[in-house]
Order: C-alpha cells, then structure tokens, then sequence
C-alpha cells in the first residue's frame, strides 16, 4: 500500500480495497474490532463481507480465496 490504495476484484461482485482508516472508515472499521492506520475493505455488490475490515491479509484469507482475486 505505497500510497495507501488499492483495489483487487474476484468473482460474483466481489472487492478488496486497501483503505486507510480515517473518518467514516475509522469508525466502521473500530465499530467491527479493527484498529489502525489502514485495512482490507472487503464487499461483494457493496455489502460488507464478514466483518468487512480486516487488518491483514492472513485474516482476510480466511474469508476470501485470495487466488481468485486481480488487480484492478
């Protein structure tokens, strides 16, 4: 994340973005227990997937298969 985004798309609607936590971001991600800089925005057609933030990749990895996923 050098600047902080980025954005990846798998099947069926779904997207991985790279946020950082700020602002509405912020409160949703510390509302769904992840503290930080920045997270995994996971949805699939704009509904949270899980949890919906996620703050590494192994803890994304258990919700998404990560060898379906691009980069946009």
């Amino acid at each position: 994340m050098e600047d902080g985004r980025g954005s990846w798309v798998g099947p069926d609607g779904l997207r991985v973005t790279a946020v950082r936590l700020a602002g509405a971001h912020r409160v949703w991600a510390e509302f769904m227990g992840v503290r930080g800089d920045s997270a995994l925005l996971v949805t699939r057609d704009g509904t949270l997937v899980g949890r919906g933030y996620y703050r590494t990749v192994e803890e994304l990895s258990a919700v998404v298969d990560l060898a379906e996923l691009y980069l946009r």
